[in-house]
C-alpha cells in the first residue's frame, strides 16, 4: 500500500526526477505486494493499482510519457507496454541529470567547504550561548549538521541552506538580538554558495539553435516551346 511518506520523494528536484523516483518506489510496494500473494485475482488487483499510480504520477507531474494511454487489450500486455515506457524513460532522465547535475545543488572545490564548515561552526557557537530553549536549539544545530553532510559530497544541496536560514529566521524573534552575529556567517556563507551557483549556470552551454528550415524557391519558369515545323516528327 501506498503511505503519504511514499510521496516525499517528489518533493524536490525536477518533475522528470522526481516521477523516476516516484514510479521506483511504486514497483518496490508492487513487487512486495505480489511476494507476499500468490492469488491470480491479486495478481490483477495490484497490477492495475501499480499502473495507476504510474500512469497518474507522471500526469500530476506534467508529464507527457503514455500520451492518451497505454497500447494493450488486456492488463498483462498494458503492464509490459508501461514497464517498458517507464524503463526507457528512467534511463533517460538519469544520464540528463547525472550530466548536468542538479539545478539545485552546486560542486564546491575544499577552500570553499572549509570556509563553510566554519562558517556553520561560527552560527553553531553564537546558538549554543544563546538563551533559547535546549529543544529549540538542537532542532537548529540538526539544520546545521545537514548542511554540513551536504558538504562531503560531491554536489551540496543548496536546500540543506535554505532549510538552515528558515529555521534560524522563524527561531530568531524569540532571542533576536542574541541571534543576529549569526547572520554574518549565513551572508558570508551564501555569497559562497551564490557565486559558485552563477559560475556553474554561466558555464553552461547555450541551447543548440532551432534549424531554420531551407526557404522554399519558386520554380523555374517553363522553357518556351518554339513553333514546330509541320515538317517535322510528331510524336504519337
Amino acid at each position: 500500500m501506498i503511505n503519504e511518506e511514499d510521496f516525499a520523494v517528489a518533493s524536490d528536484g525536477p518533475p522528470e526526477l522526481a516521477f523516476v523516483r516516484l514510479e521506483r518506489r511504486f514497483r518496490a510496494v508492487y513487487d512486495i505486494q505480489l511476494s507476499n500473494s500468490q492469488s491470480n485475482q491479486a495478481w490483477h488487483e495490484f497490477t492495475l493499482e501499480y499502473i495507476n499510480h504510474t500512469v497518474e504520477a507522471a500526469r500530476a507531474l506534467g508529464l507527457d510519457i503514455f500520451g492518451e494511454g497505454l497500447d494493450g487489450d488486456d492488463l498483462p500486455e498494458q503492464y509490459v507496454n508501461l514497464r517498458r515506457e517507464v524503463d526507457r524513460f528512467a534511463v533517460r532522465t538519469q544520464i540528463a541529470h547525472f550530466r548536468s547535475g542538479p539545478p539545485n545543488s552546486v560542486a564546491l572545490d575544499p577552500s570553499e567547504k572549509k570556509h563553510l564548515r566554519a562558517y556553520a561552526d561560527k552560527i553553531k557557537d553564537i546558538i549554543d550561548k544563546s538563551s533559547l530553549l535546549p529543544a529549540k536549539k538542537e532542532r537548529l544545530f540538526d539544520k546545521i549538521n545537514a548542511f554540513i553532510a551536504e558538504l562531503d559530497k560531491d554536489r551540496t544541496l543548496l536546500q540543506k541552506f535554505n532549510d538552515l536560514v528558515l529555521s534560524l529566521a522563524h527561531t530568531g524573534g524569540e532571542a533576536a538580538e542574541e541571534l543576529e552575529p549569526a547572520w554574518k556567517w549565513v551572508k558570508l556563507g551564501a555569497a559562497i554558495l551564490g557565486v559558485r551557483q552563477e559560475t556553474e549556470q554561466t558555464k553552461l552551454p547555450a541551447p543548440p539553435k532551432k534549424l531554420e528550415p531551407p526557404k522554399r524557391q519558386l520554380a523555374p519558369p517553363p522553357k518556351k516551346v518554339s513553333h514546330f515545323d509541320m515538317n517535322d516528327e510528331v510524336p504519337f
